[in-house]
């Protein structure tokens, strides 16, 4: 079945109901489109893709947009004809957007005017694109217009017959182990983590979804699934303020969502701070849960969650390749009472924490996380021999390495190539972030390994600080200390910048070794740490 049927049966049963809602605070702007509104406009960009650019099954288009209407119409178009959508990361320069069209050979691009900067230098180099649409009101020469689209393409219903098994997307990973990797999930796959993450979340009809982190990412994307499947309501919210996200929570009856760490730390220090009056906001409204993911989740920001809101959070596990955010969870019941744990595998979902050799390591070791379900992607595309290496007898080697506990909870240990071993001994970088990021002064931190001519390997902290707050490094020294961190864990060289991350809110510690060490990847008792 086409994923894209949803929303043509949708806008049948539900016509004049708001599917998607787009805010954009800075600028005063609320947009909003019906159920009936998003199947004609996404029918048109259909029927223009297939009957006058001969896009057809099989092929691929380049997508490039912020989160917006658009963006999820021209998705939707593009599998409507049967073609396989290839959503970019806003924040790729040139030549990550030719790594993608090097991936797949596209024979279109739907691109926002904004990139226009980043696409029109390479234009010439990606030969397979013979069609260009571009949204906005800069439209260059040789691009088609897309609201000349919108205005006289014709609204009949077309839906392209596929295969389950066909590919649906492909979503590059946020690399911040390498090179972003190109993941393919089928119809079905995309399906199955709407399916999953509804019974998961207890999301659908009634749901209003508040999806303000990018879409190309499989977080907000994937966990929208959902309300797109059942005829529930999207919420895009371009702008992470503080204040904005909370207005928005409550000005739109919001009852799900999934914030990244960034986001939602600073919405809690902005309440902390009197910037933000929480007794302002009525959030009865807000049945479901708004859980937090995309990286390892302190616990002090899950505990101020629980004292500060009156609303039901977690801690989410997903990565691109397991078909995003859902995979794992820890509901709202247990955040206090297993501080530091990612929860159990969801619905259809299992899990495990194996050795080097596949076996399955006792209650307390570590091992990495391997998946099995439904939701997991087809394939790396055209790429056999790293979808083997990551696929093995139907389980997915996330990388990620992992304990689980005497009741079966999962906790996120590290990933294993960010692994830092000082004179022998291991050392988890997750769990020095989690200490630092306890203290009242720190508003981000990371860890990364640090060359040392005789250990091989040091812990090294690169340490934010909230705004008007001033910190030593023996203050740092100290609170590891206090903390009850085993003193070879204590990281021996501390700089205070800022912390960089992509865009999906997960540390970039390639970028972090670059700017500290000179070079994105470490070579360490002879293996290459990227």
């Amino acid at each position: 079945m086409n994923f894209a049927y949803f929303g043509m049966i949708n806008a049948k049963k539900y016509p004049g109901q708001d599917f998607l809602i787009e805010r954009n605070p800075e600028r005063s702007e609320r947009r909003v489109l019906t159920w009936k509104e998003f199947n004609e406009q996404t029918n048109k960009v259909a029927n223009y893709l297939k009957h006058n650019l001969g896009v057809k099954k099989g092929d691929f288009v380049l997508h490039l947009q912020m989160n917006s209407i658009e963006w999820y119409v021209t998705f939707h178009a593009i599998l409507r004809v049967g073609a396989t959508a290839v959503p970019l990361s806003f924040r790729f320069a040139s030549q990550d957007i030719m790594h993608a069209a090097k991936a797949c050979g596209p024979v279109a691009f739907i691109l926002s005017d904004g990139f226009l900067s980043k696409v029109q230098p390479i234009q010439e180099e990606m030969k397979t694109i013979k069609h260009y649409i571009c949204i906005g009101e800069q439209i260059p020469g040789g691009m088609i217009a897309y609201e000349s689209i919108i205005q006289n393409a014709s609204v009949e219903d077309i839906l392209v017959d596929v295969d389950d098994d066909d590919p649906a997307e492909l979503m590059f990973t946020s690399g911040t182990t390498g090179p972003p990797k190109p993941v393919c999930q089928s119809h079905k796959t995309l399906y199955e983590i709407g399916v999953g993450n509804a019974l998961t979340y207890d999301e659908g009809k009634e749901t209003v979804y508040l999806a303000p982190q990018p879409f190309y990412h499989s977080g907000s994307f994937f966990l929208s699934f959902p309300c797109y499947l059942a005829g529930g309501k999207i919420v895009i919210l371009n702008g992470l303020q503080p204040k904005w996200l909370l207005d928005c929570i409550v000005e739109e009856k919001v009852n799900n969502s999934w914030i990244t760490v960034p986001t939602m730390s600073d919405a809690v220090n902005a309440i902390k701070k009197g910037e933000i009056n929480i007794k302002e906001y009525d959030f009865s409204h807000f049945t479901g849960s708004l859980v937090i993911g995309a990286q390892p989740v302190p616990p002090s920001l899950l505990q101020d969650i629980k004292r500060i809101f009156p609303f039901k959070t977690g801690n989410i596990y997903g990565i691109t390749e397991g078909g995003g955010g859902g995979s794992i969870n820890l509901y709202d019941e247990d955040v206090l009472r297993k501080p530091g744990s990612i929860g159990k595998p969801t619905f259809y979902m299992e899990a495990r924490a194996v050795d080097d050799n596949g076996n399955d390591v006792p209650a307390g070791g570590v091992g990495e996380l391997i998946l099995k379900g439904s939701r997991i992607m087809k394939e790396y595309y055209s790429n056999p021999e790293m979808t083997a290496k990551t696929i093995k007898d139907g389980w997915l080697y996330t990388g990620d390495l992992v304990k689980i506990d005497e009741e079966g909870y999962f906790y996120i240990v590290d990933r294993k190539k960010d692994l830092i071993i000082r004179g022998g001994e291991n050392i988890f970088p997750v769990e020095i972030e989690a200490v630092l990021f306890s203290h009242p002064k720190i508003q981000d931190v990371a860890i990364i390994g640090y060359p040392h001519e005789r250990l091989v390997e040091i812990a090294m902290a690169i340490v934010t600080l909230k705004d008007g707050e001033t910190m030593t490094e023996g203050e740092v020294i100290e609170h590891c200390k206090n903390a009850g961190l085993a003193k070879f864990k204590w990281p021996e060289r501390i700089v205070f910048d800022v912390v960089l991350r992509n865009p999906t809110g997960k540390i970039d510690k390639p970028k972090l070794r670059e700017k500290y060490i000179g070079k994105r990847e470490v070579t360490i008792n002879g293996k290459i740490k990227l």
